[in-house]
């Protein structure tokens, strides 16, 4: 063999060398293209947002699954933005989440956020840390989650530790979290609870932020119904916040979603404001999941 020839095989096996490990976790791409359409009393606005998704998965010789996302957001004006990467470990221990993940009263929230563009939702914050316990009774899940004084991955967290339980049987499901924030008159309390019949959703959720004084604790309450029947869902949804006791909004939200195959769908949507006119919107968009 020409000593030429034995170069190129072992320039190829040095760089084989490298290039094998890359191989060895599972890789998916995926995401999300939304146009919409929406008239705030008057004035209107487009938008077209997208996310990308690089997702990877591989396991350990002792039986540990390792996965991690890296997920970039684009808004219409083509200015990325955060993506809440993250990476999972999973095993006997039971699931641990670092990066932008949620904190335990988010975990188990949002049961009424149906919208796509005029929705309704709480506002319990991220976490940096979460872990997800092992299976102890069936139907019921615990949750940790954990923020430091600085978390580069989730501009939304807040420092804290929060334990958060949600137990379901059957049609029901019902939860409970908080979040002990490093202030104490900040800590956040959560509770919801759904019931599902069929194509029927009922959901009722309550979240109170103590925000740090009395004048600036925030209350949300919110109660919805999803109902979907072959390609289409229906929503309807009420959200009242109040600060300080005073109510500062009350806003009915409702929709209709179709879907048109292959991963796009069309919808509908509309909020109004009981407390402000000016915040009444109505609009219209489509979206394109791969």
């Amino acid at each position: 063999m020409r000593e030429s020839q034995m170069k190129k095989i072992i320039a190829l096996a040095v760089a084989s060398a490298f290039v094998a490990p890359a191989f060895a976790a599972e890789v998916n791409l995926g995401g999300s293209v939304e146009a919409s359409y929406n008239d705030a009393n008057g004035t209107a606005t487009t938008a077209t947002d997208t996310i990308f998704t690089i997702s990877a998965s591989t396991e350990t010789a002792t039986g540990i699954s390792v996965s991690g996302d890296i997920n970039i957001k684009s808004d219409n004006d083509g200015a990325a933005g955060d993506g809440s990467n993250s990476l999972t470990l999973a095993g006997p221990f039971g699931s641990i989440d670092a990066g932008d993940t949620s904190s335990a009263a988010d975990k188990f929230d949002d049961r009424n956020d149906y919208g796509k563009l005029n929705g309704v939702a709480t506002s319990a914050g991220d976490a940096a840390i979460g872990w997800t316990l092992p299976t102890m009774v069936e139907g019921l899940s615990v949750y940790v989650s954990h923020a430091t004084d600085t978390n580069a991955d989730s501009a939304e967290s807040m420092k804290h530790t929060g334990v958060g339980v949600q137990y379901s049987a059957g049609p029901v499901s019902v939860a409970y979290a908080q979040n002990d924030e490093e202030a104490e008159k900040s800590d956040v309390t959560y509770a919801g609870a759904t019931v599902t019949f069929q194509g029927l959703a009922l959901s009722v959720e309550s979240l109170e932020d103590g925000a740090g004084s009395a004048a600036a604790k925030i209350d949300e309450d919110v109660i919805g119904a999803k109902y979907s029947m072959g390609d289409i869902t229906v929503f309807a949804a009420n959200y009242e916040k109040k600060v300080g006791g005073s109510k500062s909004s009350e806003v009915s939200s409702y929709g209709l979603h179709y879907s048109l195959g292959g991963g796009v769908t069309f919808f509908v949507e509309a909020s109004q404001d009981d407390l402000n006119d000016a915040a009444d919107k109505t609009g219209a968009g489509i979206v394109m999941a791969f």
